[in-house]
């Protein structure tokens, strides 16, 4: 049963999540004033906004932010605005010991819209924040977040666990990344069976089949293989990256790296 959560309808009437069962997908989250509908004056309060938006949308969904697990966060221009996306953020999620991941990126958003969220969450479990050792984000995030039977991954990064850092060579992050992920699906009780979708960054989209021809390796059935989006992103050290979203509601058979 999918049913719409709607918000103040006064200000819109849009839908700003869906529920299903105990999944919420919140979205159409931007940074406008709750009470008059204006957009902010500049990223901090448009941050600010959003950040409320969030709260009351989950909690129409019938939840709190106790169960947001993963949060996108898409800017018009990240580069010019990174530096005010955590700030806020912390002070949403201040315990450090609990709170969810999340993915930023910069997209086309219309006129003089800066920041657009979107988030899941699951109702009625608590967060149980995941990590790799070795494999550390410098955000204020987990590496992933298991709630209930649901898994969301943050960008899985492509470090050697031994140094802590990526491998020049692509070659050598594709294979760390492999792991990594694999090691957080570990983590968080679950294998690679358990992946319902994932999204490939890479950082030049000739090395895409590095990450597709290994994704394909682990799911030989093309029929029963997760969807694997992808985009360019990102450049520098990190070469390729990789999110997952997963769940226990289908077999968990042990399924290692070795086997594809």
């Amino acid at each position: 049963m999918i049913t719409e959560v709607f918000g103040d309808q006064r200000v819109s009437p849009l839908p700003v999540a869906v529920r299903s069962g105990d999944l919420v997908r919140g979205f159409r989250i931007v940074g406008t004033d709750p009470d008059t509908g204006a957009l902010g004056d500049g990223i901090e309060a448009q941050l600010r906004f959003a950040h409320e938006h969030m709260r009351r949308s989950i909690e129409s969904a019938g939840g709190s932010r106790a169960n947001i697990a993963h949060v996108s966060m898409y800017f018009q221009d990240f580069a010019r605005d990174r530096e005010a996306m955590n700030p806020p953020w912390v002070e949403a999620f201040p315990d450090e010991d609990d709170r969810p991941t999340y993915k930023f990126l910069t997209a086309d958003l219309p006129g003089d819209m800066l920041v657009y969220l979107d988030y899941f969450a699951v109702l009625g479990h608590p967060r149980e924040m995941l990590s790799v050792d070795g494999v550390a984000h410098t955000n204020p995030i987990p590496m992933g977040v298991r709630m209930g039977p649901y898994l969301f991954s943050s960008r899985v990064l492509p470090y050697d666990p031994s140094t802590g850092r990526p491998p020049e060579d692509v070659r050598e992050q594709a294979e760390h990344l492999f792991r990594n992920t694999e090691a957080l699906l570990r983590t968080g009780g679950m294998d690679w069976s358990n992946v319902r979708q994932g999204r490939a960054f890479v950082a030049d989209l000739a090395n895409l089949p590095l990450v597709t021809d290994r994704w394909a390796a682990l799911y030989p059935d093309a029929s029963a293989r997760p969807v694997l989006h992808h985009l360019r992103y990102g450049g520098g050290a990190l070469q390729v990256m990789i999110e997952v979203l997963a769940s226990v509601e289908e077999g968990t058979r042990t399924r290692g790296l070795a086997d594809g």
